[in-house]
């Protein structure tokens, strides 16, 4: 009796990394809708799109900072 092993395919990591992105930047955001419900969601995507916005932001600074601090 053998066991049957199942086949996995793995993406590599930069592929995945990719279609995230990907998804997230064609993703349409939320309606503001009519319903509590809705407003939650939206102003969830709201405030979530801020802080990665900001993340990256403070993110490309910080790598320019140090950049400019190698260079100089």
């Amino acid at each position: 009796m053998s066991a049957a092993t199942p086949t996995l395919h793995s993406t590599p990591l930069s592929r995945r990394v990719t279609d995230v992105i990907e998804t997230v930047r064609w993703a349409p955001a939320p309606p503001w809708g009519r319903s509590a419900a809705d407003h939650t969601r939206y102003l969830v995507y709201l405030a979530g799109s801020m802080l990665i916005w900001t993340v990256i932001g403070l993110g490309a600074a910080a790598l320019i900072g140090l950049g400019l601090a190698l260079l100089g």
